[in-house]
């Protein structure tokens, strides 16, 4: 290389400058405000900082070298500290070292791009060619190639990356010429950006001999073939290289191992014969990742790789197809991963039952399961709840109806062409259900419900309903007390749940009668039964539980004068309790009760409630009596009499004092059944004292308080039967 022609490429680079460095993100170009000079002066950085950030140099800081430049890391200062950088160094002793330089530099100032690397300052002296990047925190990608962390849906991101930063090159006419894992770094985030920009140079121009050398130059494995024999480079050139990538990637190795010794044992050429010969490379993946793979991830990465490996240059497709096939790999695999495992078990036998098309995608599985199908005899529908839930509903043509009040309509909204309409007498069903299931799935817990709505849509559209259905599993009669309401005004009633653990599984159940309080003469639709899937059972104790705290011995206590009332002392939180009398709210002339002496109770006398469906609790508490600002619950104390044939269904509880939503929960004086019962129901609790206690009401001493007394005023009122038999002890008051 002449002298004339160094000094005038020489030229074209900025002239020195002391202006003061903006490093990374910190620094953006604005060319409408600054000329291209003024950008290049603000980049130059002093020999003195670069010598101070990388100790002179020092072998302690060298990270990497090419034939005509080592690399070291330091940090140089900037505006807000000091920032860390990669300082590449070239051989000025040669004209090839700075010809790399010349090219590097003039290819970054060009090529700004989020998967190229940027250039953080440069310093250009006679004696001195140096190029300053930002820092990688990760590295370069060949010391990743067998971190079984670096994940197959990483790897797809980090090959979209470098066939993005390769597009955008080619698009400017500019071949890498040295594309390889060594020359692509990895930043904090794990995106790929493309460096080692020397080689680079405008497509169409032949490099020189010296040139070619260079290139060989640690990169035998990535070197596409036609260059061997005519010493050219092109774009399909850079392609070559960029499947040789792909494979290393895919295989967790690097192209040209140690003791490779001829070009046919390179990664690509052998991928690319495993592929032609069989179509199948499995055997070369990667170990660390090999079970991550979808199959058409797989499938689509390994043929547009194979495509890049083509032999004949024209064949080779360009980056912008490769980033489109390597987008549907990475599809695949997230398709793969996100929606997959939301699928539920057993989903390809249920799609088998079914009349829908083959989908690719495990989305779209996933959407069409969610949306609910027909099976194939059409009297079976399946959908998937947004808690993973199967559920299968049975249409109500399957059923025996005794009763003759029967007629079969259609309605928009059923998922079936028909429904039951079952008018006249609902008090009295004889619906007779005889089914066998082939559909569920063995080990898996299952919930039974009714689907069904009362043909009035104003009943159907309240969020529950009593309705006390009535009904026969085998020999034992059961009750479900309220409908709770679901889509397009259906309702459902829990039947039963159960543990399935046969292929197939007969079902059975008669359906007697509804309320005739409640439900009167309403018409109903039937649409199913419906069988739902739960993960999760709750298998718990619904019986009286025996769950009452001791009271600590540190305690005071406060009697009233008349010893109906007392408040307690534990752990500095205070306890009021109230006898039966004193609470007893008594609208009427008639007592709706009488007094019962006890033995065993504190407060010497207990009532006993007479039939009646209202129980009225009405009283004031002393502001003195609780602790400030303090969330109470309020327990009724009770007994049922032997002679108690009533209290089976819940009780409602009203806050007469409440201007809205009155009706603050459910109160069950007895075990509910473990089937059709709800997270709002209060349920009963022994206590030690051989009484049970029952929650009717929470409040908080401070925001209830009223003239320094706290108001109380509920309603207990049973949907059917009365309240006879029910034995009041009174209240106790209790912080939470």
């Amino acid at each position: 290389m002449s002298s004339i022609w160094k000094t005038q490429a020489q030229e074209k680079l900025p002239k020195l400058s002391q202006f003061p460095v903006c490093l990374g993100e910190n620094f953006e170009v604005d060319s409408k405000s600054h000329d291209l000079q003024e950008h290049y002066e603000k980049l130059q950085i002093s020999l003195e900082d670069i010598k101070l950030g990388t100790e002179n140099f020092s072998d302690a800081k060298f990270i990497g070298e090419g034939r005509y430049w080592k690399q070291y890391q330091g940090e140089i200062p900037h505006a807000n500290g000091l920032t860390t950088v990669v300082v590449k160094r070239f051989d000025t002793e040669c004209d090839e070292g700075i010809n790399q330089f010349i090219a590097e530099s003039q290819a970054l100032f060009e090529c700004e791009h989020e998967n190229i690397i940027r250039i953080a300052g440069y310093r250009d002296e006679v004696n001195e060619k140096i190029i300053i990047y930002e820092h990688a925190s990760n590295g370069r990608l060949s010391e990743h190639l067998k971190d079984t962390s670096l994940t197959w849906l990483k790897r797809l991101k980090i090959c979209i990356d470098v066939a993005t930063g390769l597009e955008f090159l080619h698009e400017k006419w500019m071949i890498h010429g040295n594309i390889k894992s060594g020359s692509i770094l990895i930043d904090g985030e794990w995106k790929a950006i493309i460096s080692n920009l020397e080689l680079l140079r405008r497509w169409g121009l032949r490099k020189t001999s010296q040139l070619d050398e260079i290139y060989a130059y640690n990169s035998f494995g990535n070197i596409a073939p036609e260059y061997n024999i005519e010493g050219d480079m092109t774009r399909g050139s850079d392609i070559y290289s960029l499947g040789v990538v792909f494979m290393e990637i895919l295989c967790g190795r690097l192209a040209w191992e140690e003791g490779c010794k001829d070009p046919s044992e390179c990664l690509g050429p052998l991928a690319k014969r495993r592929y032609e010969e069989g179509g199948d490379i499995d055997e070369l993946v990667f170990e660390g990742i090999k079970n991550q793979i979808h199959k058409k991830s797989l499938t689509t990465f390994t043929d547009i790789a194979i495509r890049c490996l083509n032999c004949i240059d024209w064949l080779r497709p360009e980056a912008c197809d490769v980033i489109i096939e390597l987008q549907k790999a990475l599809e695949y695999q997230e398709d793969y991963e996100t929606w997959r495992l939301k699928l539920p078990r057993g989903y390809e036998e249920i799609l088998h039952f079914s009349i829908i098309d083959k989908m690719e995608k495990f989305k779209d599985i996933y959407d069409t399961l969610c949306k609910g199908f027909h099976l194939r005899d059409r009297e079976v529908y399946f959908s998937l709840g947004s808690d993973g839930e199967k559920s299968y509903l049975t249409s109500a043509t399957k059923f025996s109806y005794k009763n003759r009040a029967v007629k079969w309509r259609q309605i928009q909204q059923s998922r079936f062409q028909k429904v039951a309409k079952v008018y006249l007498n609902i008090c009295d069903l004889n619906i007779h259900v005889k089914m066998r299931i082939p559909f569920l799935s063995t080990d898996v817990n299952y919930v039974v419900h009714l689907i069904f709505k009362f043909c009035d849509s104003r009943k159907s559209s309240e969020k529950s309903s009593y309705v006390n259905l009535t009904y026969k599993i085998g020999s034992q009669t059961f009750h479900a007390y309220f409908a709770i309401s679901r889509d397009e005004d259906w309702m459902k009633i829990e039947l039963c749940r159960f543990l399935n653990y046969k292929e197939n599984t007969n079902f059975e159940v008669l359906l007697e009668s509804f309320s005739q309080t409640y439900c009167g003469s309403n018409a109903i639709y039937v649409e199913g039964i419906e069988f739902q899937s739960i993960d999760n059972v709750k298998q718990e104790n619904m019986d009286v539980q025996k769950q009452l705290p001791t009271d600590s011995d540190n305690r005071s206590e406060n009697d009233d004068k008349g010893g109906k009332s007392f408040s307690l002392e534990v752990n500095e939180k205070k306890i009021f309790k109230l006898s039966a009398m004193d609470a007893l709210y008594d609208s009427s002339k008639v007592k709706p009760f009488h007094l019962k002496p006890s033995a065993e109770s504190r407060i010497q006398e207990v009532i006993e409630l007479l039939p009646q469906q209202v129980f009225g609790i009405k009283c004031k508490i002393e502001s003195r009596m609780l602790t400030p600002d303090t969330d109470y619950m309020c327990y009724l104390v009770f007994k049922l009499s032997e002679k108690c044939r009533g209290l089976h269904c819940p009780v409602r509880v009203r806050n007469v004092l409440q201007w809205k939503n009155k009706e603050i929960g459910l109160v069950c004086f007895r075990p509910p059944n473990q089937w059709n019962s709800h997270d709002t129901y209060w349920v009963p609790k022994m206590r030690e004292d051989g009484w049970i206690e029952v929650r009717v009401w929470k409040f908080n001493s401070t925001s209830e308080l009223r003239h320094d007394r706290i108001p109380v005023h509920l309603k207990l009122i049973t949907y059917e039967g009365t309240m006879s038999g029910l034995i009041v002890r009174g209240l106790e008051i209790r912080p939470m």
